[in-house]
C-alpha cells in the first residue's frame, strides 16, 4: 500500500505513584439504544474543568466535588444534561442517559437571487470550513492540560484463552499521564517549532491491568509485529508526537495520515461528500456530513470513510471521524477521532484518539522447556512450559524424534506423570544407549549440544500445537482528553519539556501545584458477565 503514512509506535512501561483519590463512577448511555455515548464531554460547572467518557461511556469525578458540584454532560447530536453530584451514588456505577437532538435537513442555506434559492453541497461546506480554519481556531499562544492514555485491546477472545482468564481482557499495557501542551497557534508547526512543547505532570504504567512485554516490542513488519500493508518506520518522535501528528485539523497544511494527507489540499481531492443531517452541539447547529474515499486514490484494496461536523454559522469544524479499512476485513487498519469545542469565539481541542490495528505473534506459545538424560532409566525426561494433552502423545514414535550427533535414537516407549502434567519420560533401546557412550563423554562440557530433539503434533490442554505461535490481533489506542484550556498562555521559561524523541516514560516529571486538580479517568476493570 503505497500511500499509507509511515508511523512509529512507542510503548512505555515506567511506573510512578498514582493520584489517590476517591471517585464517583458513571456511565453515559444513549437513552434509546442503551449503547455508550463515546467520548462525551463532562465539565464541572463552577471551575470549568472536566473529563470525558471513554470508549465504553465510563467516566469518574473526584468525590470531593460531590457536596456542591454540578456536571454538564454534552456530546454532538445529544441534548446537553446537567446533574448535581449529590444525586449520584458512591461505590456503584451511576447510569446517565442522553437523548438524541437533531433536526430535519430542510433549511435554505444560500440565497442565489431573490427568486432562486439552493442548498450547499457537502463538498462546498467542507471547502468553506477548510478556508476558514485560521479564522475559527486560535493563532495566538495557548495551552491545555489533559489526560493522556495509551493501551491495547485484543480483537476476539484468543488472548483471553491463552492466559486462561475467566474475565474478558479489554485492556493491556495501560499507560496514563497528565500533560500540559503549549501551542503557539494554528499557523505554527506543532511538531517542529520550539515554541510548541509539552510538560509531563504525572505518568504511570497501570499495574492493575495486564502488562505484557511481548506486545510492546517494536514493529518489524515481518515476523514479530506488523500492520498489514502498512510499513512502519521511525519519524523521530514519541507516542505523544504520533498522536499530535494525526490531528489533521491542527496540522491542516502539513502531512497527517493517509488519506487525509495534507488536509487543506488533499482531503477534498481524495473523498466524496454527502450532507446527512443537521445535529446540535449544545445550541449550535452542525452539518453532519458523511464521506468516503475515491477508489482511484486508495486503490481497490482499501476504503476510507467517516464523518465531519461543521457549524452552520461560521463553518468551524467541530469533529472529524476517519477510518481506513481493508475491503476484505471488518477490522479497521486505523481510526482517528478529533473533536474541537468553542470557547468564546475560537475553537480549542477537546480530545483526540488514534487507534491502529496490528498483529503480533504470541510469545507464550507451547514449547519444550528442557530435557535431562537419565542413564539408569535409559530415557530422557522432557519438560514443557504448559500442561500436555496426554491423548496427543500417540503415536509417540512419530511425535518424538531424538538424535545424538545427527544419528537417530530408537524410542521404545513414553511415560507420563500423574503429578506433573508438563513432563514426560521418553525411553530409548539399549543399542541406542551404546551410541551415546556416556562414560567417555561425561566430562565434556559440550556434551549436551550433541543431542537434538524434534517434537511434533502434540498439544497443550488448550488445544495449541507444539511450537505453533498464535498470531494475536490487537488494537493500539492513543488518546488525549483536554480537562482545562488556557487562552493566551505563553510557553514558560524552563527546560523540563517532554523530549519529543523519547518515550514518555523517559521524560522529566514537573511537579504540579496541589491546588490545580486534574485526575486520571482510568478504565474500569472488566468483570465476568459485566
Amino acid at each position: 500500500m503505497k500511500n499509507i503514512l509511515l508511523i512509529l509506535l512507542f510503548f512505555s512501561c515506567a511506573f510512578t505513584s498514582s493520584f489517590s483519590q476517591k471517585k464517583i463512577a458513571c456511565r453515559v448511555l444513549d437513552a434509546a439504544t442503551k449503547k455508550p455515548v463515546v467520548y462525551a464531554t463532562i465539565m464541572l460547572q463552577k471551575i470549568n474543568r472536566g473529563t470525558h467518557a471513554d470508549f465504553n461511556g465510563n467516566f469518574e469525578i473526584p468525590s470531593r466535588y460531590k457536596e456542591t458540584g454540578i456536571i454538564r454532560i454534552s456530546s454532538i447530536g445529544y441534548q446537553t444534561k446537567e446533574i448535581k453530584l449529590m444525586a449520584l451514588k458512591n461505590n456503584t456505577l451511576n447510569i446517565i442517559y442522553l437523548s438524541v437532538s437533531n433536526s430535519r435537513l430542510n433549511e435554505v442555506i444560500i440565497t442565489a437571487s431573490k427568486k432562486k434559492k439552493k442548498k450547499l453541497l457537502g463538498v462546498q461546506i467542507v471547502r468553506k470550513a477548510i478556508e476558514n480554519i485560521l479564522e475559527n481556531y486560535p493563532i495566538e499562544p495557548h495551552s491545555y492540560i489533559g489526560y493522556y492514555k495509551d493501551y491495547q485491546q485484543p480483537v476476539g477472545d484468543s488472548y483471553q484463552k491463552i492466559i486462561k482468564s475467566e474475565n474478558p481482557v479489554k485492556y493491556i499495557n495501560v499507560n496514563e499521564a497528565i500533560i500540559e501542551s503549549f501551542d503557539d497557534g494554528m499557523d505554527s508547526d506543532k511538531l517542529k517549532s520550539k515554541k510548541n512543547q509539552s510538560l509531563l505532570y504525572h505518568y504511570k504504567a497501570n499495574d492493575k491491568f495486564i502488562q505484557d512485554s511481548t506486545l510492546t516490542i517494536p514493529y518489524d513488519n515481518k515476523s514479530k509485529k506488523y500492520s498489514e500493508s502498512v510499513y512502519i518506520t521511525p519519524l523521530g518522535g514519541n507516542e505523544l508526537n504520533i498522536l499530535d501528528l494525526t490531528n489533521a485539523i491542527r496540522n491542516h497544511d502539513k502531512m497527517s495520515f493517509s488519506y487525509s494527507n495534507v488536509f487543506a489540499k488533499d482531503f477534498i481531492r481524495n473523498h466524496k461528500f454527502r450532507v446527512e443531517n443537521i445535529v446540535f452541539s449544545d445550541n449550535v447547529q452542525l452539518y453532519e456530513i458523511s464521506f468516503f474515499s475515491k477508489k482511484e486514490k486508495t486503490s481497490y484494496e482499501y476504503a476510507a470513510k467517516g464523518s465531519i461536523y461543521i457549524s452552520k454559522q461560521n463553518f468551524a469544524i467541530h469533529k472529524l471521524n476517519y477510518t481506513l479499512y481493508n475491503r476484505n476485513s471488518n477490522n479497521p487498519q486505523y481510526s482517528v477521532t478529533i473533536e474541537y469545542k468553542a470557547k468564546k469565539d475560537k475553537m480549542y481541542l477537546n480530545y483526540i484518539t488514534f487507534n491502529n490495528f496490528f498483529e503480533a505473534y504470541n510469545g507464550h506459545y507451547f514449547k519444550m522447556d528442557k530435557a535431562t538424560f537419565n542413564a539408569k532409566e535409559n530415557g530422557f525426561k522432557i519438560s514443557f512450559n504448559k500442561q500436555i494433552d496426554v491423548s496427543s502423545l500417540e503415536p509417540f514414535k512419530r511425535n518424538f524424534k531424538i538424535y545424538y550427533k545427527n544419528q537417530s535414537l530408537k524410542i521404545t516407549g513414553i511415560h507420563t506423570f500423574d503429578t506433573d502434567k508438563r513432563t514426560v519420560t521418553v525411553f530409548i533401546d539399549e543399542k541406542s544407549m551404546e551410541k551415546i557412550n556416556l562414560k567417555k563423554e561425561r566430562e565434556n562440557p559440550n556434551y549436551a549440544n550433541y543431542f537434538t530433539f524434534d517434537v511434533h503434533h502434540i498439544k497443550d490442554l488448550n488445544g495449541f500445537k507444539i511450537n505453533e505461535r498464535t498470531s494475536l490481533k490487537m488494537n493500539q489506542y492513543r488518546e488525549f482528553f483536554v480537562q482545562e484550556i488556557f487562552e493566551n498562555k505563553r510557553l514558560p521559561l524552563q527546560k523540563n519539556f517532554i523530549d519529543k524523541r523519547l518515550p514518555l516514560s523517559k521524560s522529566v516529571i514537573t511537579p504540579l501545584k496541589t491546588e490545580n486538580d486534574y485526575w486520571m479517568n482510568t478504565p474500569l476493570k472488566s468483570k465476568k458477565n459485566n
